[in-house]
């Protein structure tokens, strides 16, 4: 049995929308059993509202009510008066609503999670010497440190990024940087995600330009140097490249032996390594990582977004050849 590795319980806010409902209902199981959540706070649409199940550990906030004047249309009609399109908003407004949560939290602290990341074995957000705990991974986009050199007049202060599935808040903290963005005076509005949004580069801002993340990381560790600390977590991405669309709890437990978390990420896309998993048998001979390795080995490559749908016909027949691959392989080691 897994022993939860922590005493203090956080707020759990998780961004949802109605289309990936069922991605998180997979997910809710292991988010209770596996971080250490006092509540699970739902932000999105009134459109979910009902679909939720009725259970007094989970809480529905609307999304356009969270924070007076931060509306989705509020958003694009700021990115419009900017660029000419508002296409980009939904995804800069679920960023200001996990900022714009620590206004509203009466807690010291709380856990904004990504509703298609499972947590698969019990993760703590705090370590022995009481100091929150950062995710780190390398990656970097130079529109984000722009975006926060011209709001807060910071540098990239880390190796890694702090950009993960999920990030705990210290609520005082968050308050103190979202203050500090509001002070500006050189940005033209008043609610710190105006400033934001006048912050980010022109010709970034119909792509990605800004990053909560990094940017409450990088103030965290630079105004408030010790009141965190960096550790890296093993998670597998794009899950459903070798899990499949819906993988049972079973398989999942399995993924838990070799990972802490597995993103199931909409934009990636099945292949027949899902069938391994699938199996009691290769899984009882076999880990997680050994299998992500042979989709590494093959270079199987799915099919994402617009170009990668026309691939999509060709992948499946080089799937059904790879599928013989596999079997010449194990024939071969009897």
């Amino acid at each position: 049995m897994n022993k939860q590795p922590w005493t203090e319980t956080y707020d759990v806010v998780m961004p949802i929308l109605k289309r990936d409902w069922p991605a998180a209902q997979v997910n809710l199981p292991f988010v209770f059993k596996n971080l250490p959540i006092r509540r699970l706070v739902v932000l999105s649409g009134a459109d979910l509202e009902p679909l939720l199940p009725r259970d007094e550990r989970i809480v529905f906030v609307n999304e356009n009510e969270l924070m007076e004047g931060l509306t989705l249309a509020s958003v694009k009609k700021a990115m419009y008066a900017r660029i000419y399109t508002d296409k980009r908003a939904g995804w800069y407004f679920q960023q200001f609503l996990k900022l714009g949560y620590a206004r509203v939290c009466t807690e010291k602290a709380y856990i904004v999670w990504d509703a298609d990341t499972v947590p698969v074995r019990p993760i703590s957000f705090q370590n022995e010497q009481g100091q929150y705990l950062f995710n780190v991974r390398p990656e970097y986009n130079k529109p984000y440190f722009d975006t926060m050199k011209t709001l807060l007049g910071l540098e990239k202060c880390q190796e890694d990024s702090f950009i993960a599935e999920h990030m705990i808040f210290d609520t005082q903290l968050a308050c103190r940087m979202l203050d500090e963005i509001e002070a500006n005076d050189r940005l033209p509005g008043t609610a710190f995600w105006e400033k934001i949004l006048a912050a980010v580069p022109l010709d970034a801002l119909k792509g990605s330009g800004f990053s909560e993340f990094e940017t409450y990381g990088t103030w965290a560790m630079t105004r408030c140097p010790g009141r965190y600390e960096v550790r890296p977590l093993h998670g597998l991405r794009s899950g459903k490249n070798i899990l499949g669309q819906a993988p049972d709890a079973e398989t999942l437990e399995w993924v838990g032996q070799s990972y802490d978390t597995v993103a199931m990420e909409k934009f990636s896309a099945s292949t027949p390594l899902r069938h391994l998993a699938a199996s009691g048998r290769y899984r009882a001979g076999h880990t997680a990582v050994q299998l992500n390795a042979l989709k590494e080995r093959f270079h199987v490559i799915p099919a994402v977004y617009g170009w990668g749908r026309g691939l999509w016909p060709r992948f499946k027949i080089w799937g059904g050849k790879y599928k013989r691959m596999l079997r010449a392989k194990q024939t071969n080691k009897k």
